[in-house]
């Protein structure tokens, strides 16, 4: 019991030790040795009273002589407590003083035992004398004054502390089940200053009865308090660790420590989620919400170190990396991955750390889901580690793809094995490119980007992988420089390896625009290389290989600047570059119409070279082109021009440069110049020139596939000399020799025109005669060779001749107009013959038998004009309707005519008169009725020659209607 008048508020709580160590936990957690170590208890706030300080002796003299003077009982036993407590406080406080010097307590063990004697069930004062002779050395006194206020003052105070020591006792006695008792029933008083140690023994007891599940759960809801897990609304409102006072950080230490030792003996790592906190319970209290602890990764990593020290490196990294793999976007992640690889590498096993920073940069690197989710605080902090180990992971898979590379090189491989080594090496190459490049992207701005970006263009190249090897090598060859001002240190051999890049994607694109579009990529390269290190050896020779593909993409105003570039470099080209630049230039201007730099071009291309060179002729071709096309240039003009005296100049100007092509030698070329030559001296009417030029032309181009085509040419430079027959034998020898069919046929006939156009009509008609004979296609050609031949015959008189080729004529069949025309003109022609033969034959007695003659030449006669009507033609229509009724007038009029009978009087040669009239006037009438019809011809606007003879013959049939005189009808437009 406490004393009577004593202030229970301004007790001090004492605590006590065991008197042994506690076996397993000695060195988690040091209660101390006796119960002056426990802290004091807190006690209310009072008003701060400001008292002048005593001197402990002093005060102790003072109540010492207040004991001697008064006899009242119960304040003589105020004053002896008081005393007691002040020797207390003056021992502890000479051991405060002296910690090195050994202090006894007997003094106040002996002041305190005094006072029990008369008050056995004072709890204050049993309490006080544990607490003097724990300090003393008597702990098993010191217990058995805490024992009696167990037992005699449930409700005491210090109850807590006694149950708490008495608990310490059973546990240094390896009584763990009566330790578990005492502890949890300190943890039933509620809220005391030994409720935290209370319940670290409470689980440091069931740990050492093997109970190691209760132990963890023991164990971790001292941690909730420690970190108030339970009392915090959210995680801002939780103690971190760090956090705590040093007493409980030990405390917190200690406990996950020996939460490691639990874990270990439940099996590992796995079991650590099976600790989940429960924030929830149903109301049937069956359903319970868990969730994982604030302080999870607290857990792993005890356990996880736990096993480094113990060294069991491998379980060690696998528990940090299963806290990852259970939590893989917790902000602790990163770092408990970072304690696994560290811990690897202390056991040593490259093997594995390997694997497990490739692991690293997979879950947490930039690409990752956590980098996404990061905040910019933590992906500073994930920067820090993904530096050192992107940079090592790429260096590593570089490293090994070379060796796999190697290995496929080796002879001593077989195929299989050989493809295996292949296969790996590429994706170590493409592995260690995409390594760099999430290096790059992660670190940007660091100066190992641009070694490092020219290290995964390495490797994308070795992979095969061109394009976007072409695209790391540029950026290291220009890009960083533009971004930063410097120029990396592979900047050059990234430039040119950019130019392979794109050569490379080139040859093995089989799409045709991609192919084109990587083309020009080379190019755009090559000439940005030759640009930026002009200085460097192979900077002409790339702006030439730009300027080829320029040319071969027909991009020559660009090949041309390039060129001309490429000429102007220093040091200068060399004989083999300046041809090629030469040659360049000489294509691109061709290509560009500009043919007089092309010329230039050529001709210092050609003057280099000797004729033997195998590019010699084809050079030669095209200087000579060059020159023909700067003549064609200006007759293009010359053709567009109106004024005939405006072309005479430039026409000589373009006939001069054809005759130069020749100047370099004669080729296909120089000749179809010199033959276009002639054709221009032609247009100009400069016979005399044009003549010589094509003898010279017949001359050293003999079997050239124009010469032949030069007869017409000379048949018109002859006829403009005036020398038809001149060109009558040209064409000739063309008709007997030429191989061409048509060639022959054509040169005859002109040759046949040719002699009769000079006169030498034998020539002509036996040329006509041979065209007739021979080529009987085309067959209107024929007939027109036919019908001069009537002509010419005609013209020597050779009628016989004549008539057999108008025989000819008129039996031709050919549909065409022209020949219907010839056949009815031959046609015509024999019956014109026919009327000549019946106009011949007369009427002489016997008139029977002379008129039976004239009647049948008259038959024959009709009988051949209506073979030319049935042509339909009008100009042989009119003329045989006028044929056949003078046929008729002609017989009437020669009946009239006829010779009279010899002997007749008047009166018979009356009646004969009138036998003869009715004999002629039907052919008189037949006559008139065919004039007629001929004359009527005019409605249809047919008015020709025979037209006006038919109206002449009516004048003298019918002079009254058709002999009429004309008048004229005269008219003033002065009314108007």
């Amino acid at each position: 019991m406490v004393k009577p008048g004593w202030p229970r508020t301004k007790l001090l709580t004492l605590a006590i030790c065991a008197s042994a160590t506690l076996g397993g936990c000695a060195s988690q957690f040091d209660p101390g040795t006796t119960l002056a170590d426990l802290p004091a208890a807190t006690l209310p706030p009072e008003p701060q009273v400001e008292l002048p300080k005593v001197a402990l002796p002093v005060l102790i003299h003072s109540y010492e002589k207040a004991l001697a003077a008064n006899r009242d009982p119960k304040t003589r036993r105020q004053i002896q407590l008081r005393l007691a407590d002040l020797e207390m406080e003056r021992l502890e406080q000479q051991q405060a003083d002296n910690p090195e010097m050994v202090v006894a307590y007997g003094e106040a063990v002996r002041h305190y035992e005094a006072l029990l004697q008369t008050s056995a069930d004072d709890d204050y004062l049993a309490y006080r004398l544990a607490r003097a002779r724990a300090l003393d050395g008597n702990l098993s006194g010191s217990l058995a004054a805490l024992e009696n206020i167990v037992e005699t003052a449930p409700e005491s105070p210090f109850i807590a502390e006694a149950l708490f020591r008495r608990g310490e006792a059973a546990f240094s006695q390896k009584k763990y089940r009566a330790a578990e008792r005492d502890f949890r029933a300190v943890l039933a008083q509620g809220d005391s200053p030994f409720a935290q140690n209370a319940r670290y023994m409470l689980g440091w007891s069931q740990f050492k009865d093997a109970r190691y599940r209760d132990a963890s759960n023991t164990f971790l809801s001292l941690m909730d308090l420690l970190l108030a897990e339970d009392q915090a609304e959210d995680q801002a409102e939780r103690r971190p660790l760090q956090a705590l006072q040093k007493g409980e950080r030990r405390l917190a230490d200690d406990t996950l420590r020996v939460l490691a030792l639990g874990f270990n003996y439940l099996g590992g790592a796995e079991v650590i989620e099976s600790f989940s906190a429960v924030t929830d319970t149903g109301a049937s209290g069956d359903a319970e919400t868990r969730h994982t602890r604030s302080y999870q990764h607290l857990l792993y990593r005890a356990l996880g170190d736990w096993y480094a020290e113990s060294e069991r490196y491998r379980d060690g990294a696998q528990t940090f990396l299963t806290f990852v793999a259970q939590n893989p976007q917790s902000p602790e992640a990163p770092g408990m991955h970072v304690r696994a690889v560290e811990i690897l590498q202390q056991g040593n096993f490259p093997s594995e750390v390997v694997p497990a920073k490739r692991e690293f940069v997979t879950r947490y690197g930039i690409r990752s889901l956590y980098w996404q989710n990061a905040d910019d605080a933590l992906r500073s902090e994930l920067r820090g580690q993904l530096k050192p180990w992107l940079e090592e992971l790429a260096r590593f898979d570089h490293a090994r793809a070379q060796a796999l590379r190697n290995e496929v090189r080796n002879p001593g491989n077989n195929k299989r094995a050989a493809a295996r080594a292949e296969r790996e090496s590429r994706s170590a190459f493409l592995a260690a490119a995409a390594l760099y490049a999430e290096f790059i992207e992660t670190f940007p701005g660091d100066e190992k980007a641009p070694p490092l970006t020219f290290l995964m263009a390495e490797s994308l190249n070795d992979a095969g992988d061109h394009a976007r090897a072409f695209d790391a090598y540029t950026r290291v060859a220009w890009e960083f420089t533009e971004e930063t001002g410097k120029t990396p240190v592979n900047a050059t051999e990234a430039g040119y390896a950019a130019i392979l890049m794109a050569g490379e994607m080139h040859k093995s694109e089989r799409n045709p625009e991609l192919a084109s579009l990587w083309l020009d990529r080379k190019t755009e390269t090559s000439l940005r290389f030759a640009d930026t290190w002009p200085g460097d050896q192979r900077a002409l020779a790339v702006q030439l290989a730009a300027a080829q593909n320029l040319f071969a993409q027909y991009r020559h105003a660009e090949t041309i600047a390039a060129a001309e570039k490429a000429a102007g470099w220093q040091p200068p080209p060399n004989p083999a570059q300046r041809r090629n630049i030469l040659m360049l230039l000489g294509h691109s201007h061709f290509e560009t119409d500009n043919f007089s730099a092309a010329e230039n071009a050529y001709a210092q291309l050609l003057a280099g070279m000797a004729t033997s060179d195998p590019e010699y002729v084809n050079t030669r071709d095209r200087l000579q082109s060059s020159i023909y096309k700067q003549a064609e240039q200006i007759l293009k003009q010359v053709h567009l021009t109106t004024d005939s005296l405006e072309f005479v100049a430039p026409t000589e100007e373009a006939i001069a440069l054809l005759l130069r092509v020749r100047a370099s030698g004669r080729s296909a070329i120089a000749a179809t110049a010199q033959y276009d030559a002639i054709n221009q001296l032609m247009r100009l009417q400069r016979w005399p020139q044009a003549r010589a030029e094509l003898a010279d032309f017949r001359q050293h181009y003999p079997q050239h596939k124009l010469t032949p085509s030069l007869t017409a040419k000379a048949v018109a430079i002859y006829q403009g000399l005036d020398m038809p027959e001149a060109a009558a034998n040209e064409l000739m020898a063309l008709a007997n020799s030429d191989p061409d069919p048509r060639v022959r046929r054509d040169s005859l006939y002109l040759a046949a025109e040719q002699f009769e156009q000079s006169g030498n009509t034998a020539r002509a008609i036996e040329a006509y005669r041979q065209y007739a004979r021979d080529w009987r296609e085309p067959a209107l050609q024929n007939l027109e060779a036919q019908f001069q031949l009537v002509s010419l015959y005609e013209k020597v008189g050779n009628p016989r001749e004549r008539n057999l080729w108008i025989n000819s004529l008129a039996g031709n069949r050919v549909s065409a107009p022209r020949g219907r025309y010839l056949a009815a003109y031959a046609s015509n022609e024999l019956a014109a013959q026919s009327y000549a033969r019946f106009e011949r034959q007369k009427l002489n007695l016997p008139l029977k038998q002379s008129l039976k003659r004239k009647k049948q030449a008259m038959e024959e006669t009709v009988s051949d004009y209506k073979k030319v009507l049935d042509f339909g033609i009008a100009e042989f229509t009119t003329a045989a309707n006028f044929r056949l009724a003078e046929i008729y007038r002609q017989l009437s009029r020669d009946l009239m005519d006829s010779q009279r009978p010899n002997g007749l009087n008047p009166l018979e040669l009356e009646q004969y008169e009138i036998l003869l009239e009715e004999q002629a006037y039907p052919f008189e009438e037949k006559a008139i009725e065919l004039h007629e019809a001929n004359v009527k011809r005019t409605a249809n606007g047919v008015y020709d020659d025979w037209v006006k003879n038919s109206f002449s013959s009516l004048e003298n049939l019918l002079p009254a209607r058709y002999r009429k005189p004309e008048t004229t009808v005269e008219w003033s437009d002065a009314a108007y």
